[in-house]
């Protein structure tokens, strides 16, 4: 469980990130089993979501 001042850090860094507007968010909805088997896939070849988008996206840029 995060700490009162965690959570607060965690807050300060988001609105930083969102003034900034440096990054925008990606987001899919995907049933539980779906989920589950993505992440488990995604981590058995040693890979991290972002690292995993990026890497497909240039296996679509390839074709």
């Amino acid at each position: 469980m995060r700490s009162e001042a965690q959570r607060a850090a965690d807050k300060r860094y988001a609105a930083k990130i969102q003034k900034e507007k440096k990054y925008e968010r990606f987001v899919v909805n995907l049933n539980q089993e779906e989920y589950a088997h993505v992440e488990s896939v995604i981590k058995a070849h040693g890979m991290g979501k972002t690292e995993f988008l990026r890497w497909a996206i240039q296996q679509l840029e390839k074709q």
